[in-house]
């Protein structure tokens, strides 16, 4: 089962402001499920317009930057693709595309006065960020626009200002649902500053797929977005919460994307707090120099990743890495916390930090208490079948009605209400008013709550209904809602069995 957590109003009220000079980091989506994680993704500006580009000792603030284009469509002014492949085993459950570039015009050049190297923007901005394309194999693109995480145009910083970056992001899980098990994915139409400007210009995308495969472990995997210009200033993400199974070993992983991180400028890093010495301790790989991470690159572990057109293995400016976190500390973090804190930080290069995830092994302890939890919540918003049994229903002082059936003067309004409101039909299911104590879009997570229940010394059962495809865990029924209600106000005494509510079924 898996659960999204989107924040989208939040993130635009809280990191999103005209004249800010960054987006700070919020969670994106939270999952909790058996799967595992694929990150793809490609530059879009580089020397060449399709040429991969190898040398690792250049920047891209030396070269006149170009739109990469190799999808030989004339609608499309910028494309570049990666190869996606996930288990034949697996379902795809959340896709999210992210894009970003440093975006001060269309062009800007290098001038030189009194001896004194300046840029000039040639071209203001001709497209729009927002809006860009997406294409799965030989199919024809699709349109994707963004929720803008941050645009830095008119930041007051003056670095900042002049390189103009920008965040999009978008969620495409229907359309990657869709796609067979392995293939190109191309995304193109993302604008960014050709020419020499500032510091450099660099842009691509990233795609982060989440999926559901019962043959992977328990996962705590989350995502966050936001841009931050990694500088003099530490940027601090803090991710939770999760528990492990004791005296196992724990896997973890994180995933980050960065712009602006150049091959030959050194001395940033990504740092991990161990709470045992209490201190953060950079990390890194084969691929990437704990003095350099962000060192224009896209790895996997210790591999850079060549399936991609153009497969450069110096991208200018633009940064994917997946990484493990080594056994050693995970287990120290696994054994003394439930929070991760990671650390980003540069004494020289200068970089834009736009995603990170976080990904570990967890306890099926855990998974089960959290699969139960946030299903009961996201049904009680989700379903039309809302408590019709508020705690004004259970005040004796409401006013008494006549049951029709007994003659007996006991019923309250809402009860009547219960008693006259359409039915809804089962097949194979007895007549009756039903105690409805959850509904879960999974059977094992309805059996699972059946044990929950019965470890309370409660009889329950579970039924399903077609018309929504939902699992109903029932405490009782009785075609009398008089001697229903009886029962109903005791288990409505349990805090946790509170929101119950009862349902009439083919009466």
């Amino acid at each position: 089962m898996r659960f999204n957590n989107y924040l989208g109003v939040l993130l635009l009220l809280s990191g999103i402001c005209v004249g800010q000079d960054r987006a700070g980091f919020t969670r994106d989506k939270e999952f909790y499920l058996k799967g595992n994680t694929v990150v793809i993704g490609n530059s879009i500006l580089g020397k060449n317009k399709s040429k991969a580009f190898d040398k690792l000792d250049k920047a891209n603030d030396g070269f006149k930057m170009r739109y990469i284009d190799v999808d030989k469509d004339e609608t499309t002014f910028s494309s570049s693709s990666a190869y996606f492949f996930i288990p034949e085993t697996a379902t795809v459950v959340s896709a999210s595309l992210y894009w970003t570039a440093t975006y001060y015009g269309e062009r800007s050049g290098e001038r030189i006065k009194d001896n004194t190297v300046f840029y000039k923007k040639l071209e203001e901005r001709a497209n729009n960020p927002q809006s860009i394309k997406l294409k799965l194999k030989d199919e024809d693109y699709k349109g994707v626009t963004g929720r803008l995480i941050y645009d830095g145009k008119n930041a007051q910083n003056k670095l900042v200002k002049s390189r103009a970056p920008y965040a999009y992001t978008a969620d495409v899980t229907d359309l990657i649902k869709g796609f067979d098990k392995g293939g190109d994915i191309t995304v193109a139409n993302i604008p960014a500053t050709q020419g020499k400007m500032n510091g450099g210009s660099s842009a691509g995308w990233l795609l982060y797929v989440i999926y559901e495969d019962n043959t992977q472990p328990y996962q705590y995997i989350t995502t966050y977005s936001g841009l931050e210009s990694v500088k003099k200033k530490i940027v601090d993400v803090n991710f939770g919460s999760f528990t492990s199974s004791k005296n196992e070993e724990l896997s973890t992983k994180v995933t980050v994307g960065a712009l602006e991180g150049d091959s030959n400028l050194a001395r940033d890093q990504i740092s991990i707090f161990n709470p045992k010495k209490d201190l953060f301790l950079p990390f890194g790989s084969k691929s990437r120099s704990v003095n350099n991470f962000f060192n224009s690159s896209i790895t996997i572990g210790n591999d850079v990743i060549l399936s991609r057109n153009p497969n450069s293995k110096n991208t200018l400016g633009f940064d994917i890495a997946e990484l493990p976190i080594e056994k050693e500390l995970s287990n120290i973090l696994a054994n003394s916390t439930q929070d991760v804190q990671m650390q980003f930080s540069t004494r020289g290069d200068h970089y834009f930090l736009f995603f990170t995830a976080f990904q570990t092994t967890i306890s099926e302890g855990f998974y089960n208490e959290k699969t139960i939890s946030k299903e009961v919540a996201r049904q009680q918003e989700s379903l039309e079948e809302k408590p019709f049994v508020e705690q004004s229903a259970v005040n004796e002082a409401s006013k008494p009605v006549v049951n029709p059936k007994t003659k007996d003067i006991v019923f309250t309004d809402k009860l009547v209400e219960i008693v006259d409101k359409e039915t809804i039909y089962i097949p194979n299911l007895s007549s009756g008013f039903y105690i409805i104590s959850n509904v879960f879009s999974n059977i094992d997570n309805a059996k699972r709550w059946e044990k929950a229940l019965s470890s309370k010394g409660l009889f329950s059962s579970t039924f399903f209904r077609p018309d929504n495809n939902f699992y109903y865990v029932s405490l009782g029924s009785n075609p009398d809602p008089l001697i229903l209600y009886g029962l109903f106000k005791t288990i409505r005494q349990d805090p946790e069995l509170f929101n119950s509510w009862i349902l009439k079924i083919n009466m």
